[in-house]
């Protein structure tokens, strides 16, 4: 048929399905041939690129302690339809050692979440995106997106006395609500997080909306006074990473199937940056820049990785103006000794790199003007 009458044909809600259906039929029988496994890493071997520092689980977001001497570390158990569910941990990770420490965690009763929300000490989380933030009353607070036992935002204070500690100070409940992958905190104590998709969507649907990309989400604001909100104006295709910009009132959000970063100004609701590149992850406001991870690989190159504890594919971190998200420089890497990229986070002249599928965390250092620039 004529493109224009395909066209318009597959703009009707009835064509739409049938393309879909027949899409999904083709990845059933061909995605055997992306089933080639990646060879597992041997060793924990650091190379010109990247410096790797092993015995993590997924470490796939990370924040900056308020000295500036340490990372902590979301270690991701997993999330459905990417990867089985499973239990992970927050750690810490110190810069002039180089050695991974618990963070411990003392439970106190639920202050700053949602009333009904509860937590049992005795059960795992499952750790996602992470954000810190000194709050207005001067305490520092880290939320965290966790899928297990249940959707939720888990709420803490980070103190100092002879190590950094965590109190557990509330949640928020998103089950049958939401499916969050990252959050942004405001420093009133309520937060900005992604909703990527249903909790239902399978891996072909993912797959789809790769191709197709539909809205699949949005973000979602929450407060303790008024509980969630909706933000309509920022749907697009799997949200995934995002970070509020606080001195400016603007909220960064990547969409990972959109294949795009996009600022809002939150005061009009106006879009006022955007730039465009493949998978973007997860995003760091740092040093008067936005930094984000971008995966430099198809999409389903990562079914190569599923029996592998690491998935060494390319990626880049790209830093980006805080005006308008207009490139100022992109850092590409090969990622031969380390998983895929999802978080960059700059410190001293360095580039602190986690993934969502590695046992370890990765170094690239540069001088601090090829970083400032």
């Amino acid at each position: 048929a004529p493109r224009s009458v395909m066209y318009h044909y597959f703009k009707k809600p009835h064509g739409v399905a049938i393309m879909k259906s027949l899409f999904l039929v083709t990845c059933l029988v061909g995605l055997s041939a992306c089933s080639n496994s990646l060879k597992p890493l041997s060793g924990c071997d650091s190379n010109n690129e990247l410096s790797v520092y092993c015995g993590f689980q997924n470490p796939e977001d990370l924040a900056l302690t308020p000295d500036g001497q340490a990372l902590i570390v979301s270690e991701f158990g997993g999330m459905t339809p990417l990867a089985d569910m499973q239990s992970g941990q927050l750690s810490m990770f110190a810069l002039s050692s180089k050695v991974k420490q618990p963070l411990p965690i003392v439970f106190e009763s639920n202050s700053w979440g949602e009333a009904d929300c509860q937590r049992d000490p005795a059960l795992p989380f499952g750790p996602h995106g992470i954000d810190l933030v000194q709050r207005d009353d001067g305490r520092w607070q880290l939320a965290m997106v966790s899928h297990v036992p249940y959707e939720s935002v888990e709420l803490f204070e980070l103190t100092l006395e002879e190590t950094w500690s965590l109190t557990w100070r509330g949640c928020v409940n998103a089950e049958g609500n939401y499916y969050f992958n990252d959050v942004a905190l405001n420093t009133r104590g309520g937060f900005y997080a992604t909703h990527m998709f249903s909790k239902a969507t399978s891996i072909l649907e993912v797959v789809w909306y790769v191709l197709s990309k539909v809205d699949t989400g949005s973000v979602v604001s929450w407060q303790q006074e008024r509980g969630f909100e909706e933000l309509p104006f920022t749907k697009g295709s799997f949200p995934n990473g995002i970070a509020l910009d606080h001195a400016n009132s603007r909220l960064v959000v990547n969409y990972n199937t959109g294949d795009e970063t996009v600022m809002f100004d939150l005061a009009n609701k106006d879009v006022v940056g955007r730039y465009h590149h493949n998978s973007p992850d997860n995003v760091v406001i740092k040093d008067g820049f936005v930094w984000v991870t971008n995966h430099d690989h198809a999409a389903t190159d990562t079914f190569a990785c599923a029996k592998t504890p690491n998935c060494p594919l390319p990626f880049s971190v790209n830093q980006l103006s805080l005006e308008d998200l207009s490139l100022v420089r992109s850092l590409p890497f090969e990622s031969t000794n380390m998983g895929t990229g999802t978080v960059g986070l700059p410190h001293q002249g360095s580039l602190w790199i986690g993934s969502y599928h590695s046992d370890r965390l990765g170094q690239a250092v540069f001088s601090a003007t090829d970083l400032s620039q």
